[in-house]
C-alpha cells in the first residue's frame, strides 16, 4: 500500500492530470480523489506561486525598454 502511495503522490508532484494518475492506478477519478485529495491542497498552492512566477516574468518582458 506505501508503494502505491508513493506513486500517487509521485505523480500528482510532477503535475499529472489527476484523472490520469486515477487511470494509471486503476481506480476511478472520485476513488482517486477521495483517497489523495489530501496532497492536493499544497500542489494548489504550488501552482499558483508558479503561475504568479510567469506572470512576473511577462509583465518584465513586456515593460516599455527606455
Amino acid at each position: 500500500m506505501k508503494q502505491r502511495h508513493t506513486h500517487a503522490s509521485f505523480l500528482l508532484a510532477i503535475g499529472i492530470n489527476p484523472k490520469v494518475a486515477a487511470e494509471c492506478l486503476g481506480m476511478t477519478p472520485a476513488m482517486f480523489k477521495e483517497r489523495y485529495s489530501h496532497l492536493l491542497p499544497i500542489m494548489q498552492e504550488e501552482a499558483v506561486d508558479r503561475i504568479e512566477n510567469e506572470l512576473n516574468i511577462a509583465e518584465k518582458q513586456l515593460e516599455p525598454v527606455e
